[in-house]
């Protein structure tokens, strides 16, 4: 859904008059093509199936793309599957079930979700106001483009 970075790569190809062909691969920095998300389609993540309207798929809105990626790192264990990157997802594997303190487990959740959006999510700016409540967490991010979006998992 979204790129690794802020770099993206192009490539052209052109054919000179007696039919050679040529490519060029070019590597654009411009940070204006990573802060847009692209098309994306609803997932319900528990029934574990993609979301249909009118015969179609369900098409989301970017606010509502950015919740669905995030949802998708959270319930992501890093290394998991290959298709991801090794730092996609978030694993608390070692944090839920031992006898840490309370506010260490809180601290680290917190932590771990909040670099991995903030560095693999080009569209949000910020995440804050935490809240945690008997083995669920909520947490507020605003994107680039001043939207807030509110996010609610377990843990």
């Amino acid at each position: 859904m979204f790129p690794d970075d802020n770099v993206m790569a192009a490539i052209r190809i052109s054919i000179d008059a007696s039919g050679n062909e040529t490519q060029e691969v070019g590597v654009s920095t411009d940070v204006k093509l990573a802060t847009k998300v692209g098309r994306s389609f609803a997932f319900d993540y528990e029934k574990k199936a993609f979301l249909f309207k009118d015969g179609m798929n369900e098409e989301l809105s970017q606010l509502d793309a950015i919740k669905q990626w995030i949802q998708l790192f959270i319930l992501t264990k890093v290394n998991a599957y290959k298709i991801y990157t090794e730092n996609f997802g978030v694993d608390t594997d070692e944090l839920v079930g031992w006898r840490l303190p309370r506010t260490i487990i809180i601290s680290e959740i917190k932590r771990r979700i909040t670099e991995g959006i903030l560095n693999k999510c080009p569209c949000v700016d910020s995440v804050y106001d935490w809240q945690f409540d008997k083995g669920k967490f909520t947490f507020t991010v605003k994107t680039t483009t001043g939207e807030e979006a509110t996010i609610s998992e377990s843990y």
